[in-house]
């Protein structure tokens, strides 16, 4: 008899042989013990989880002549042994993979109807994600409403890429990889079975190999028994995790030169790499990988413990990208060892081991920072004279020293900063004149002045009376406005704006210059230089009152040159009619057209402003609703009327002409020669 591999010799032939997927065997179970069974199922998940074999224990169990109350197929009639032999008519198995075409799925349905041995036929389509778009189409119909005597069991590695509508048809069961217990335990069955005599540590070898699936854990044991035990050059990634451990780059580069030589694949290494970090992590965390022995749990909580959790999580994000590249990489390897260079890259190297750092000193650490960078600022600031003074006297607000104190507390014995002491403010300079019982207290502006003015070691000034919340008295002028809000410096200083000083009198309350004459002593500010205004196009006004009608129409083309192409298009039609005062009116043919220049009336109005150099207002009226009688020659609707009245007894015949009507065509087209009917010339 010919070798059969022992994933094929001990695949599960019943319900309860199935590992690892409770959930899907109870369900089975029940709706077959209850007659219930659906009439398409999905079932996805990983490789090697049973889904093809819990399909076929369905087939048997639904054609079993004598099915037990636990629903389990015997195994021993003509259709459980027709279904384990491959040979049954009421299981058809088709692979999706190669049979994806819209024919194959016809055929499919076509044979659907047609009567089978058995009670039930059941059709398993294996890796149905692969069948084509059209194909999955054709069997929607077939798959929502199939003869009473069918099942359709679906299989897929890939849920995701199966047709919604499809998956909407099915009951969809999740398969999951299956545990390291519950593998070693079937491992363990399986040998006893087989008559083979492995050892624990092969046991957790080929577990480790199968990482959750039971097809590809038997694989490695087949492997293991035809080489006699556990290959001693196999090669882990033992030596490039020690190496993360102790922060020394050489030792993982040369761990994975070891690996690649030993025959390794570069992307194989870095995939066991990362998988092993992935379980690192989660033992850390107190969680349980699902695939590993006891024994090695315990190893990776220590190695774990050893590499960090900052690190490792660096890693996996690294080997990860790394995985990703590898894709296309000339050399896998270099994208590996790129990697891990630079996951060392502000990791000190060597095998020098750092004091993870506590919240406190990386707090002191940042604070340190941000006391050398502000006195940088202030360096560089270069504070001097009167804006030192300004800015020592801004470290005098209330609360900086609390805050100056609050900061040296949080700093190291070694570089503690001390709070700067407040130095004793200046007395306050006496008044010239005791201020009246009405005054109130000093403003920001008025406080702001007096600093300045000691600042320069000058005898400080009282600035003008603050304007009072009553009214004004009639025949006053309105209080200036509010001086400016004080600017800040970049090292946030306080720079006031020296004010004009005053007379330490106060002046007498201010009244119009036809009335009071302004107090001598009084200083006059020098005028401010004036801003540039564009020249007028043309020459000013020459009239001092109303706006002149000729001037407008005189001036009226400078005015449409210097206007926007879309404003001159509009206003080209106006026609002026008359002025009164400084507005202009305006006729434009319609009112759609006046609403349309109603738009840009402001910017016409300001380019007249430039052009007359005075203050021009504009007025737009449609045709026919004023009257007056505009301006010749300001637009083309100022044309005179045209007279369309004929005298009949003015009208005189034409002289009369001899010539044929072929005479009149050949005078009309020189050159022409006539030509007869029959073609003659």
């Amino acid at each position: 008899m010919a070798f059969q591999s022992l994933y094929r010799r001990f695949r599960p032939q019943r319900f309860d042989e199935v590992i690892g997927q409770a959930h899907l065997v109870n369900a089975l179970k029940n709706a077959v013990a209850d007659d219930r069974v659906g009439h398409a199922y999905l079932l996805s998940g990983p490789r090697g989880t049973g889904k093809t074999s819990t399909a076929r224990i369905l087939a048997k169990a639904l054609n079993c002549e004598n099915l037990g109350a636990d629903a389990e197929p015997c195994g021993e009639c003509n259709s459980c042994t027709s279904v384990e032999a491959g040979a049954s008519m009421d299981l058809v198995e088709l692979d999706a993979a190669s049979n994806n075409r819209v024919e194959n799925v016809r055929e499919l349905t076509a044979n659907a109807a047609l009567a089978s041995p058995g009670r039930r036929k059941v059709y398993l389509l294996d890796e149905v994600h692969m069948l084509s778009t059209a194909a999955s189409n054709a069997l929607l119909k077939t798959l929502e409403e199939p003869p009473g005597h069918v099942v359709f069991i679906l299989a897929t590695t890939d849920p995701q890429k199966v047709l919604a509508t499809i998956r909407s048809r099915t009951q969809h069961v999740e398969l999951s990889l299956i545990g390291a217990d519950e593998l070693a335990a079937h491992v363990r069955n399986v040998a006893q079975r087989a008559e083979l005599d492995i050892s624990d540590e092969i046991v957790d070898y080929v577990v480790a190999r199968g990482a959750g699936s039971a097809r590809d854990t038997l694989s490695a044991l087949d492997q293991v028994v035809a080489a006699g035990g556990i290959p001693d050059d196999r090669v882990s990634v033992d030596e490039v995790l020690e190496g993360l451990a102790s922060r020394d780059v050489a030792a993982c580069l040369a761990a994975v030169a070891a690996a690649v030589a030993a025959g390794v694949d570069a992307r194989d290494l870095a995939e066991r790499t990362a998988r092993r970090l992935r379980d690192m992590f989660l033992i850390a965390a107190d969680v349980d990988p699902g695939q590993l022995p006891a024994g090695e749990i315990e190893a990776l909580r220590e190695l774990a413990a050893s590499v960090g959790r900052p690190l490792n999580v660096r890693a996996l994000e690294l080997i990860g990208s790394a995985l990703v590249d590898m894709r296309q990489a000339p050399d896998p390897r270099l994208t590996f060892e790129v990697a891990l260079v630079r996951l060392f890259a502000d990791q000190p190297v060597s095998g020098a081991t750092a004091e993870p750092a506590t919240s406190d000193s990386s707090e002191r650490a940042d604070l340190s920072d941000v006391v050398r960078r502000l006195e940088a600022l202030e360096q560089a600031s270069e504070l001097d004279g009167p804006l030192q003074r300004a800015h020592e006297r801004a470290i005098e607000l209330p609360g900086s020293a609390e805050i100056a104190s609050a900061v040296a507390a949080l700093q190291p014995e070694e570089s503690a900063v001390e709070a700067p002491e407040p130095a004793e403010p200046p007395e306050p300079p006496e008044p010239a004149e005791p201020p009246s019982p009405s005054a109130s207290a000093p403003s920001g502006a008025q406080a702001a002045r007096a600093a300045l003015a000691e600042a320069r070691g000058e005898t400080p000034k009282p600035g003008p009376p603050e304007p009072q919340a009553d009214a004004p008295e009639p025949g006053s002028i309105p209080p200036p406005p509010p001086p400016p809000a004080p600017l800040r410096g970049p090292s946030a200083e306080v720079i006031t704006t020296p004010a004009p000083l005053a007379d330490p009198t106060p002046p007498p309350p201010i009244e119009p210059p036809a009335l009071a004459p302004e107090p001598e002593s009084a200083l006059v500010a020098e005028p401010a230089p004036e801003a540039d205004v564009p020249e007028p196009v043309g020459p000013p006004s020459a009239e001092a009152g109303d706006l002149s009608f000729s001037l407008v129409e005189e001036r009226w083309s400078d005015v449409l040159a210097v206007l926007a192409p879309r404003a001159r298009a509009r206003f080209q039609a106006a026609r002026l009619l008359r002025t009164e005062g400084q507005v202009a009116v305006l006729e434009l043919p319609n009112e759609v057209h006046r609403d349309r220049c109603e738009q840009l009336r402001a910017e016409v109005e300001a380019a007249m402003a430039r052009v007359l150099a005075t203050e021009v207002g504009l007025q737009l009226v449609a045709g026919g609703d004023d009257d007056s009688p505009g301006s010749a020659g300001f637009a083309d609707a100022t044309s005179a009327p045209r007279d369309d009245t004929i005298d009949l007894d003015q009208l005189r015949d034409a002289p009369p002409d001899g010539r044929s009507g072929v005479d009149r065509i050949t005078d009309a087209f020189p050159g022409a020669t006539v030509v007869d009917n029959d073609g003659s010339m």
